[in-house]
């Protein structure tokens, strides 16, 4: 992640090619591990609403 200045005093923090990269590799791979994407959520300690909106955006298998 990078901090870019974009005019106003707060600016943003964004993204690298590589880091986007990155987490594409990191979603594809914890997509492989027992329980999947909700298994890490739930892991992660995520809210269950935020975890239900994830949820509805992924791909069936």
């Amino acid at each position: 992640m990078i901090h870019a200045h974009d005019g106003s005093e707060e600016g943003i923090t964004t993204l690298t090619e590589r880091g986007i990269d990155g987490l594409k590799e990191f979603r594809a791979d914890i997509r492989t591990w027992d329980g999947g994407v909700r298994q890490f959520l739930i892991d992660d300690q995520c809210d269950q609403e935020k975890i239900e909106r994830i949820m509805a955006d992924e791909p069936k298998s």
